[in-house]
């Protein structure tokens, strides 16, 4: 039998991804050149952007220059610009320029850093990066964790090690049916808290709800009054979520407190730092995290506030065994003597997916190529910027904050006098809208005790004051004529 000869159509050399990368890099200089002076937010609405984005997928190859061609529009008319200075919605990072070289390199090498033998050189950087943040949070030697693509399987997989550990029996074979188990997070939470206990079988209202302060903080109070309603009923409850910078407002639950009743009761304590785990960064902030050291495992997400590309996230646990012990797997085909072949940790036994991206070097590219001073400073100025706004709008008449600022989000809405709450909500809803066809920035919104806000959230290392007042600007005049036609 004759051998097949070579198919090498997708075998590129150096200079063919030369060719092909210097387009897209010649793309993305433009890009950054452009920003500033380029909308937030794309104007074309689903339908036409579908039109625009009908590609074509040829059988024969497209030269690299039609391929940029292609990809103008898509860059520059059909993309919201998460990094552009005016972006304040969400929560959102920026994207580093670093970070985006990484992802570049990260590709080229394309390990899966879901098993060791497959790329021991990045599982032992990101092993090593998960040590040195989980000791920025004050965790004990030995603490370590994995990247993630989110907090959402953040928060599914630090849930699952506690439902694992406090759950009686083998809850892995044998499943939850009849164990009552139950869990507390604030009012204020994350969605995909309750979405976690969806996805564990326990159900959406296995979570319960605990009343928040004027603060938007957890009530100490509520979580011991709700646990002992449970215990009483002959419920099992497992673990408490404590949220460090809520998505709406910022808001810290009160860590040392919490962290109290947890141990109290012998639950597991999961704080969700996703967004304001960035303030451990800081000198000047570090102190709102106060407890936080205190936790089983903690959720962060670079990719918000320490700006880095999407995806790029991470859950930091006080001991990796009981992630290992809810995650690991048993399958001949990654059997391997460790001792005989060297290898080192199976990321992928530490969570829930095998197939892993190499999204460290993102991260650590980052703070290698800016440094940790430059980080402390940028993170300290978007919470003067988030305070700046604030001052902004208790300055004027026809504005009204929603909500204390925290950490680098603000709150607020166009409430001039004589129009009632109901309305107040339709208009700003409204002005919302136009704020962002403006162009020059992009809001999202918070609803906080049943009214409809404004809400800014600083985690742009482009974002200026300038922008703070192009803000302001733009909701008094919109929100003035909205309110003139609506009279």
């Amino acid at each position: 039998m004759r051998p097949p000869g070579p198919v090498r159509d997708l075998d590129w050399g150096p200079a063919e991804a030369r060719e092909l990368t210097g387009e897209m890099l010649d793309l993305w200089a433009e890009l950054m050149q452009r920003m500033p002076e380029l909308p937030v937010a794309p104007a074309a609405g689903a339908a036409e952007m579908a039109a625009e984005m009908d590609l074509p997928i040829p059988a024969q190859p497209l030269p690299p220059a039609e391929i940029g061609r292609l990809l103008r529009p898509l860059v520059f008319d059909q993309s919201t610009l998460c990094g552009h200075p005016g972006f304040l919605a969400y929560i959102s990072g920026s994207g580093t320029i670093p970070g985006a070289a990484a992802d570049l390199l990260a590709a080229g090498l394309n390990p899966n850093v879901g098993g060791w033998s497959l790329s021991g050189g990045a599982t032992e950087l990101e092993l090593h990066l998960m040590r040195w943040i989980a000791a920025r949070f004050g965790l004990p030697e030995g603490a370590s964790g994995l990247m993630t693509s989110g907090g959402a399987t953040s928060n599914f997989t630090a849930l699952k090690a506690a439902r694992d550990a406090h759950a009686p029996g083998n809850v892995r074979a044998d499943g939850v049916d009849g164990m009552l188990l139950v869990l507390y997070a604030s009012e204020e939470a994350h969605a995909t808290i309750a979405e976690a206990a969806d996805m564990l079988g326990l159900g959406e209202r296995a979570v319960r709800s605990i009343p928040t302060d004027d603060g938007f903080r957890m009530r100490v109070d509520e979580l011991e009054r709700a646990l002992a309603d449970d215990l009483a009923a002959g419920m099992r409850p497992f673990c408490v979520v404590a949220t460090a910078g809520t998505t709406a407002t910022g808001a810290i639950d009160p860590l040392p407190a919490v962290a109290d009743t947890c141990a109290r009761h012998n639950l597991w304590l999961h704080i969700d730092a996703a967004y304001g785990g960035a303030a451990a960064f800081a000198p000047d902030l570090r102190h709102l995290l106060d407890g936080i050291e205190r936790a089983d495992t903690i959720s962060f997400d670079p990719h918000k506030w320490l700006y880095t590309p999407q995806s790029s996230a991470c859950l930091l646990a006080r001991d990796p065994g009981r992630l290992r012990a809810a995650f690991s797997i048993d399958a001949a085909y990654v059997r391997e003597d460790a001792e005989l072949s060297g290898r080192g940790i199976n990321i992928g036994e530490l969570g829930p997916q095998w197939s892993r991206a190499f999204i460290a070097l993102k991260v650590w590219m980052s703070l290698a190529a800016h440094g940790t001073d430059a980080y402390a400073r940028r993170i300290a100025h978007d919470v003067e910027l988030a305070r700046y706004l604030d001052e902004r709008v208790r300055e004027h008449a026809d504005l009204e904050p929603t909500c204390p600022v925290t950490l680098s989000i603000a709150c607020f809405r166009y409430a001039p006098a004589g129009i009632d709450d109901a309305t107040l909500d339709a208009l700003n809803e409204r002005l919302m809208i136009e704020i962002r066809r403006d162009g020059r920035t992009c809001p999202s919104n918070a609803v906080l005790r049943g009214r409809y806000s404004l809400r800014a959230c600083f985690v742009n290392h482009r974002t200026e004051a300038d922008v703070v007042d192009a803000l302001v600007e733009a909701t008094v005049t919109l929100g003035s004529a909205l309110a003139a036609a609506h009279s």
